[in-house]
């Protein structure tokens, strides 16, 4: 049992670390229309820097390691990093673009027990125009080479303006494909998040948000999800109960002002942490960092004043940013204390 993680979620002390989400690189090799990541960041943590850093975490109760990005499949050393943590026992997943999945797979497949790819579109015509490069065909091959190989993946969609009308193919898109799981997300366009801090880069916001009469189809579209799919909900296939998937509607509608945002509710900051390519701190995607690894012990970080406070503010729902957040986390506190991360 993991009593120190199970304290973590009644209490806004951090007794234990059990999951960190890290990037080990802001470098991408796609051009999303949401996302303005393109080239690694100066003075990205180096591979002993990353060494070290496993250690810290490991000894903070560490248990799952999630890899985003950026793209992680762009960094050379990245087998050599994964490495570290397999010798140390922890859970790996790689939250993944795909673009290089097939041809790196022979050096990463043994690290996972989950790996997760972003595919934007059933039709490669969708999913390039989002993703700003020719990659659906060689993203799919990957996956399937991934499958073959009796790997754990799973897809994930953001679901917007220009793919939305194709949510119930990409599901059956993911069955034909033999995927583990796929899970949909709506496209945050309300913070700088997820590579949205240049918005030079990064599509008008009503380029993404659907308009009233799209919002409508989208809400269709889920009325027959739920109704013709209710194995794929009962099995978990699709990860998002059918309330979750009527969510993703309502955040549209509200962002269009047709209805309020749905309530979230969420502890990723006292069961996690997001781990910059640069060594900032932060309790999610979505608020800002609290330290900096290089500047501060993740000890003292992890209980500094600021950090509590935050995590008082998430619980008591009180933050506009939570209020209104696309991605939260979740892990209630029984599986806390039996150790399910």
């Amino acid at each position: 049992m993991n009593f120190k993680a199970f304290l973590n979620t009644i209490t806004c002390t951090s007794h234990a670390l059990p999951i960190v989400i890290l990037y080990v690189t802001e470098g991408c090799n796609l051009r999303c229309n949401m996302c303005s990541y393109r080239d690694p960041l100066p003075n990205e943590l180096s591979f002993p820097e990353i060494e070290k850093l496993a250690h810290v975490l490991h000894a903070h109760g560490l248990r799952r390691m999630v890899y985003s990005g950026g793209e992680p499949l762009l960094r050379r050393d990245f087998p050599v990093i994964c490495n570290v943590f397999k010798q140390l026992g922890i859970k790996q997943t790689l939250v993944t673009n795909g673009l290089l999945l097939e041809k790196r797979l022979s050096e990463i497949y043994r690290y996972f027990t989950e790996i997760i790819v972003s595919l934007d579109g059933a039709r490669a015509g969708t999913h390039n125009a989002i993703r700003g490069v020719e990659s659906f065909d060689l993203i799919i091959h990957g996956i399937r080479r991934a499958v073959a190989n009796t790997l754990n993946v799973s897809i994930r969609t953001v679901l917007q303006k220009q793919n939305f009308k194709e949510v119930l193919e990409i599901v059956d898109l993911a069955k034909s494909l033999g995927v583990h799981r796929i899970s949909f997300l709506s496209a945050d366009v309300l913070s700088e998040s997820f590579g949205r801090e240049d918005r030079g880069k990064v599509s008008a916001d009503d380029a993404i948000m659907m308009d009233q009469n799209e919002v409508g189809e989208f809400r269709v579209l889920i009325d027959r999800m739920v109704s013709e799919y209710t194995n794929e909900f009962r099995s978990k296939f699709i990860s998002e109960s059918p309330g979750k998937m009527y969510h993703l509607v309502q955040y549209y509608e509200a962002l269009i002002g047709k209805a309020l945002f749905p309530r979230n509710y969420c502890n990723a900051p006292m069961v996690s942490a997001v781990i910059t390519s640069t060594g900032d701190v932060q309790p999610c995607f979505f608020l800002p960092t609290f330290g900096n690894l290089r500047q501060s012990s993740l000890n003292h970080l992890l209980n500094s004043d600021h950090i509590k406070s935050t995590r008082q503010d998430v619980r008591a729902y009180t933050l506009e940013r939570c209020q209104k957040c696309v991605c939260t986390l979740n892990v209630p506190s029984p599986k806390a204390l039996f150790d399910q991360f």
